[in-house]
């Protein structure tokens, strides 16, 4: 990501601290707290297996509550864990609550961690009411208390010309895939968004957090909120500059999550155009993406395309390898691997240098439409299996 001040929204508070769930005195627990009500827009995992938070959040969002604030622990997903689970996250929201003088149904939950083992509620809520007693805090701390896996804190922040900030925190690294990426974010503006403004969040979401993979496994805790609380009192809708450079934030940590995807070396594009149909375009570029062998050959910077060439065509999708090019790109080099139905006479040096960079782009064009698709992957190396055998989820 790149360098960049990081600027708090105006009305915005942050605390962070450590209460138990991590080892070694790792933040692990985080309060986001503004002075006003919030706007709110949020996206949650499609998986039908659903944490305890995402449940309880769904319903506040449904029901179109302003929001105060939003509390986020790590080390415990809250999922798999039954009536006791929609308690202690109904518990978490009213400890918050206290917090502000507010009530419960103004904060969301957000955790992330270890699948089916209840949250230890006397450390959470401890760790809660300390939180009145600490002095505002970075939104560095923030995001460094809702990592798990990540190797380091995921943040964006820009503060635009027209007088409003976004600012952005992202955990992510394993259980990423298309369709909500594993991952929780929380996005804050002192804007003002107007209707039409919220109702293009989504479109964002789908272009930037939906189009990122690591491993292809969808997690039960995946959210991503956006709150706005107007204190700038800068109107924004979706002609103006909010919505490029709401944009411009979510990119930066969706790559960023990609980049730091467990045991990655390097983030590549997979690019496909020419299809008969947007949804034909997706499904072959999400098979490249997903594929072990195809993922383990960007590892090894080997321009094996007959493993792309496969994965496009077991896609089930409409593709003619008769008419399809694939290509490597980087910058403006550009490496023709397959040509027609068959191989193509390349540099094989020039080619293993490409993808040993990182990042790169694998570009298949199928000629046979004007649909196109592309999506963020990385690469699969033996540093994913060592930390997903010695890590739970």
């Amino acid at each position: 990501m790149r360098k960049q001040i990081i600027n708090s929204p105006k009305g915005f508070q942050v605390a962070a601290l450590h209460c138990g769930l991590k080892s070694e005195n790792q933040n692990d627990l985080a309060v986001i707290y503004s002075e006003s009500p919030c706007q709110v827009a949020a996206a949650f995992t499609s998986n039908k297996v659903k944490a305890a938070p995402v449940l309880y959040d769904q319903q506040i969002v449904r029901a179109g509550k302003a929001v105060r604030a939003v509390v986020v622990n790590a080390g415990n997903a809250n999922a798999c864990t039954g009536s006791e689970g929609m308690q202690h996250t109904r518990k978490m929201a009213e400890a918050t609550s206290h917090l502000f003088a507010g009530s419960a149904d103004e904060v969301l939950v957000l955790s992330t961690g270890v699948i089916g083992v209840p949250l230890p509620m006397e450390l959470i809520l401890a760790g809660i009411k300390a939180m009145g007693e600490l002095t505002p805090q970075t939104w560095l701390d923030a995001a460094q208390a809702i990592m798990t896996t990540d190797t380091h804190p995921k943040i964006a922040s820009i503060q635009s010309h027209s007088g409003y900030t976004i600012t952005g925190i992202a955990k992510g690294s394993g259980m990423i895939s298309p369709k909500m990426a594993t991952m929780l974010s929380v996005i804050c503006t002192d804007a003002a968004l107007t209707s039409e403004m919220l109702s293009k969040v989504q479109e964002i979401w789908n272009q930037t957090f939906n189009r990122i993979v690591v491993d292809g496994d969808m997690s039960t805790n995946d959210t991503v909120i956006l709150l706005a609380n107007g204190v700038s009192e800068v109107e924004v809708g979706p002609d103006g500059d909010f919505y490029q450079t709401f944009s411009q934030i979510c990119t930066e940590l969706a790559r960023a999550i990609v980049k730091d995807g467990e045991g990655a070396t390097k983030l590549v594009t997979v690019s496909v155009k020419g299809a008969n149909s947007q949804i034909d375009a997706e499904k072959i570029a999400r098979a490249i993406a997903t594929s072990p062998l195809c993922k383990t050959a960007f590892y090894g910077a080997d321009p094996n395309w007959g493993r792309i060439i496969c994965a496009a065509g077991y896609a089930d999708a409409d593709f003619s390898p008769e008419k399809a090019s694939l290509k490597l790109k980087k910058d403006d080099q550009k490496i023709i691997l397959f040509e027609s139905g068959q191989a193509e006479l390349y540099n094989e040096a020039e080619a293993i240098a490409v993808m040993q960079s990182e990042e790169w782009e694998i570009s298949l064009d199928l000629r046979q439409g004007r649909s196109s698709y592309w999506i963020w992957t990385c690469d699969l190396s033996h540093e994913y299996i060592t930390i997903n055998g010695h890590y739970r989820t």
